[in-house]
């Protein structure tokens, strides 16, 4: 099996997404490189279900409608 760059990967994927992960927990508090590898996995598997820039454009313009009827 060959070794993943996992910074490498995490850097790509918030240039990618435009996103900044802040961190990654666990429960006991104990942080392996499998946990990030399966986090980092997760995360991508979770971002391809999801439009961010359809989010995006949904938000700015609840935020405008939300402007004009204060």
């Amino acid at each position: 099996m060959e070794e993943r760059d996992l910074q490498k990967e995490i850097t790509e994927l918030e240039d990618s997404k435009n996103i900044k992960l802040l961190g990654i927990e666990t429960f006991d508090g104990i942080l392996t490189r499998a946990g990030v590898e399966t986090a980092i996995d997760s995360l991508k598997d979770t971002l391809n279900l999801v439009n961010l820039d359809e989010i995006a454009e949904s938000v700015k313009k609840d935020m405008k409608e939300f402007a004009e009827s204060v």
